[in-house]
């Protein structure tokens, strides 16, 4: 199980886009996942720094671990509060941003229901 996996099953699921941004699925909804790999000519002379956001790493393998994480990937989910719509690059944060009430989304039936159906079907993925 990988990220590219989870987000094609949750757009396979989500038909209506209540937490998946259509615009974004245009181009992330391929189920090529997009890798990142830095090299030794990542040196600055002081970091390996991260050619898209620029920050810094003590090692390579750091800076790797970094490009990997979904930091840099697509925001394919969003917030279906209509005065919110904050948009996240992993289910996870997503759930995250709902279960912390912060917008107040998670009291709406529509959102309760969307999640519980597609967390739900999560627990009965198999290798």
């Amino acid at each position: 199980m990988n990220r590219c996996i989870v987000d094609r099953y949750v757009r396979e699921y989500d038909k209506t886009n209540v937490i998946t941004n259509p615009a974004r699925l245009l181009t992330a909804g391929s189920t090529d996942e997009v890798t990142y790999i830095a090299s030794a000519a990542a040196w600055n002379g002081s970091a390996y720094e991260c050619y898209l956001c620029h920050s810094g790493f003590r090692t390579l393998v750091s800076l790797n671990r970094h490009l990997a994480s979904p930091r840099h990937q697509a925001k394919v989910y969003l917030c279906p509060l209509t005065s919110c719509r904050k948009e996240f690059s992993t289910l996870s944060a997503l759930c995250q941003h709902i279960e912390s009430e912060r917008c107040g989304v998670g009291k709406f039936r529509q959102v309760q229901n969307a999640m519980d159906s597609i967390v739900g079907r999560m627990g009965r993925l198999t290798m």
